[in-house]
């Protein structure tokens, strides 16, 4: 036994280089400093890749069709909360206010919409740098936000807006979601033309449980009416979302895409001013499944990565050193038979090596 293991001591399967044949210099060291760096910034990278989750998407038939879906708002509408009204309409004929189910508050203008343009608003907003699937499920349910009582600071029609934000139950069937003013499609009170301004920002419109850490095409945008007559019209197409994490737990939900359109109603087509959203939902379905790569990739990945790099490393050193110049051998330094450019005679090649 003990003559075997010494038989493995003495293996080398990767013979190096003696050491009396070796030139050390300075870029050689600076070099290997810098290899080292980069091979340990590879495996973080490398590691961090493999900690993260990965995901799966399948496509099927949506069968889910006799449910309730839970359509989520926060909406500021640059208009008292007195002019407004917010309606649901769906397919199957159902008309419901929903004021019941939402709440509204004053809030000022000048707080809302001052010092921004229309689109996408660039703010800081908490999205969630790694939004994987256990975290969405185990925030999903929460409210963002809180309801506080009316501003003092909106005082006077002129500078008064509107904040409504709710969560609605609808039929998952295609309907319309609108805010529109009173005596403007609906009873109720007439609000003059000259006072209406559908000016509106949307900080979250999203179908189904929250999950506060993914973004909906429509959240954090504002849109400005040129016009007190004017009409915001979203066309939403909303996909049936599952999503299932690596514990099995499942989370459906909803995704969806929008078109916007935008009109000016100065002619009488019977059509009122406000913000529509007309939602449809798909009968195809998305199964996002979330899971950890292998660790045998992983392993094998990061042996390809750092070999690869050092073997490219050593190349192109060599390569540097021959357009360079500087792997000649310094003047005063004994050569040995392998530096000679003739061939060796037969007495060098019979001389004791001296150590």
């Amino acid at each position: 036994m003990a003559g075997w293991l010494n038989s493995l001591r003495r293996y080398d399967a990767f013979q190096k280089v003696d050491g009396a044949y070796q030139a050390r210099t300075s870029s050689g060291g600076v070099l290997s400093v810098l290899a080292l760096l980069a091979v340990v910034l590879m495996l973080a990278s490398e590691t961090h890749d493999y900690l993260r989750y990965q995901h799966t998407h399948s496509f099927s038939i949506d069968s889910e069709v006799q449910q309730k879906v839970q359509i989520n708002l926060a909406l500021t509408v640059a208009m008292p909360c007195g002019f407004l009204r917010v309606d649901v309409l769906d397919a199957s004929g159902s008309n419901e206010n929903v004021q019941s189910s939402i709440a509204t508050q004053s809030v000022s203008q000048q707080q809302v919409f001052a010092g921004t343009g229309g689109g996408r608003l660039d703010r800081a907003v908490n999205r969630g740098a790694e939004a994987h699937v256990h975290d969405i499920i185990a925030q999903a349910g929460r409210r963002r936000g809180k309801k506080a009582g009316a501003d003092p600071a909106a005082k006077g029609l002129e500078d008064a807006a509107c904040r409504i934000e709710g969560a609605v139950l609808v039929s998952k069937v295609a309907g319309l979601l609108h805010v529109t003013a009173h005596g403007h499609g609906h009873g109720g009170a007439y609000v003059p033309r000259h006072m209406l301004n559908f000016t509106h920002r949307i900080d979250e419109l999203s179908f189904g449980p929250l999950y506060p850490s993914l973004v909906n095409p429509l959240d954090d945008t504002m849109h400005f009416a040129s016009h007190p007559v004017a009409a915001f019209r979203y066309f939403i197409s909303v996909v049936p979302t599952l999503y299932v994490d690596s514990t099995g737990r499942r989370l459906p939900t909803n995704q969806y895409a929008v078109n916007e359109y935008y009109k000016v109603k100065e002619d009488a087509d019977g059509k009122p001013p406000g913000v529509f959203f007309e939602y449809n939902f798909e009968s195809i379905a998305i199964t996002i499944r979330e899971h950890r790569g292998s660790l045998l990739v992983f392993l094998v990945r990061v042996c390809a990565a750092v070999s690869g790099f050092f073997v490219t490393i050593g190349l192109a050193h060599r390569v540097a050193a021959s357009v360079l110049g500087t792997g000649q051998p310094r003047k005063g330094v004994q050569t040995g038979i392998l530096d000679s450019k003739q061939p060796p005679s037969r007495a060098e090649v019979d001389a004791p090596l001296h150590i």
